[in-house]
């Protein structure tokens, strides 16, 4: 069976990191290309984090540097809601990664099996206004209950809620992980303990970072982790059907709805085997499964 391609498309970010490093350990994934937008930290920040990444897990894809600022609103970054400079605590890379231009990026955007959305969705909406249509998208992002930027919204949605009004009404096939589940995937010290002591670069790279969980602008939970996770296991996770729509201006901009319907066009995941994934993703990081 033919490995599952992925572009990355995120906000480098602690728990960003934990996703490329779980995507670039399991063979049945290939990532195809990374691409980042402003949400966790200025675009600056968060490209400079992707290449620090990129050159600890040796990635041979190629980078490109995306949406600076959402669509329609003023800039807001996580920085901006926890403070923090949201910089990873890891070395300048000895070679930067190989930057590609915007047409390379929307031909491995439109190419890939799935696109992973884990940060804003702005380069996803920029796409689809464009007449690029992703095959499918994995989504981290939106609260159906208590929001993290604001009481009613998740911060990736809320950082461009009209770029999320456009994804979510494109007609792609849609997985969204919501912060209801991925809010509890706070990784145990033992595990962070087992992944550093390990010889494989992707668990050494996680237990190097893992400390810092709930610091400087970095979540406490793996929440872009579930992407990947969702793609390897599935059966781990429950899910529902429905419609998922935004709410785009007022004091609940930012806002995510979700109506189930057995025949809706989105797919939202309502559930997740907690320890089970922990467990998986464990042995996976350490080259033991």
């Amino acid at each position: 069976m033919s490995a599952i391609r992925l572009l990355l498309d995120c906000d480098p970010g602690l728990d960003d990191a934990i996703a490329l490093a779980l995507a670039m350990a399991s063979p049945e994934l290939e990532v195809t290309g990374l691409s980042t937008v402003a949400a966790n930290a200025p675009i600056d920040t968060v490209t400079a984090n992707a290449e620090k990444v990129m050159g600890r897990l040796a990635c041979r894809f190629p980078l490109f540097q995306g949406a600076a600022k959402p669509l329609a609103i003023t800039v807001r970054h996580s920085t901006d809601v926890w403070g923090g400079d949201g910089i990873l605590p890891l070395a300048a890379p000895q070679r930067p990664a190989h930057r590609m231009a915007r047409e390379e990026f929307i031909r491995r955007a439109v190419d890939a099996d799935v696109v992973c959305a884990i940060g804003s969705l702005t380069n996803i909406a920029e796409l689809i206004k464009n007449g690029h249509r992703p095959r499918r998208l994995a989504i981290m992002g939106g609260a159906l209950g208590r929001g993290n930027a604001t009481p009613h919204a998740e911060l990736n949605i809320w950082a461009d809620p009209q770029a999320a009004e456009i994804v979510f009404a494109s007609g792609i096939d849609i997985t969204l992980i919501p912060l209801d589940i991925t809010r509890t995937l706070i990784v145990p010290a033992d595990m962070t303990r087992h992944l550093a002591q390990s010889a494989a670069a992707p668990a050494r790279l996680c237990g190097e970072l893992l400390p810092y969980a709930g610091s400087n602008a970095h979540p406490a939970a793996i929440h872009d982790a579930a992407v990947i996770a969702a793609l390897l296991w599935p059966d781990l996770f429950a899910r529902r059907r429905g419609t998922l729509t935004v709410t785009t201006s007022g004091g609940e901009d930012g806002r995510t709805h979700f109506a189930g319907d057995a025949e809706g066009p989105h797919e939202v995941l309502t559930e997740v085997a907690r320890d089970a994934l922990f467990a998986h993703m464990q042995r996976r990081l350490c080259g033991e499964m």
